[in-house]
């Protein structure tokens, strides 16, 4: 059951890849903080009880609700619907991430003996994951798409600290939070400034911002 909800998270970056609507995108990651949830909530059943606790607040409540309500209150602010500027066309980005997902199955199904301590399934998606997210941060154009393909990868991160150990340092958790919130952060404060001087979120523009020279 826990290898089948990591294999449906690793789907769920294809329909990330696939689609231009971003809605849609902050509803990817809703579903992958919940699948999160239920594969933590199968892999650690014998854990304190304080640290269930902290893995429900942070999969269930922070990644699953949290973090995409708040997008969804950016993508209300800046009216981009959709990110169609694409370099490459969606039905090229599902074949090259379907080669990617695959590429992470078939990782997960051959026996590796020195890295016999690692779940297979769990790491092959992980790496997947990662390195999608990484290929759609280069290939889109909108700042919020960049964004939401970043918490993708932050919970590929995730992922990939469920693979090693199955005793999971409270430490990387803490940091991978911290790193999703400090994205989130500055994305409220660099979305409501750009905002005001660009009528599109496009990476684009990031190349016309200066520094504001002050002379005395």
């Amino acid at each position: 059951m826990e290898n089948g909800f990591i294999i449906l998270f690793g789907f769920t970056m294809l329909y990330l890849a696939t689609t231009s609507r971003l809605k849609a995108h902050i509803g990817t990651l809703s579903v992958q903080g919940f699948l999160l949830f239920l594969i933590c909530s199968l892999a650690f059943k014998h854990t304190p009880w304080y640290m269930i606790l902290f893995l429900t607040l942070e999969t269930l409540v922070v990644k699953a609700i949290v973090i995409p309500m708040f997008l969804n209150k950016v993508l209300k602010k800046t009216h981009s619907n959709r990110d169609t500027d694409a370099n490459i066309t969606h039905f090229y980005c599902l074949i090259i991430s379907s080669l990617i997902l695959f590429g992470g199955l078939m990782l997960g199904v051959v026996k590796i003996p020195s890295i016999s301590m690692i779940n297979p399934i769990c790491f092959g998606i992980a790496l997947s994951t990662i390195l999608i997210s990484l290929w759609l941060i280069t290939i889109k154009h909108k700042i919020l798409s960049n964004v939401i393909d970043f918490i993708a990868m932050e919970n590929g991160i995730f992922l990939l600290s469920l693979s090693v150990a199955k005793e999971m340092p409270l430490l990387v958790n803490i940091g991978v939070l911290l790193d999703v919130f400090i994205a989130i952060y500055i994305l409220g404060l660099f979305v409501s400034q750009i905002n005001k001087e660009f009528c599109d979120m496009e990476v684009a523009h990031l190349s016309d911002l200066k520094d504001y020279e002050y002379n005395d």
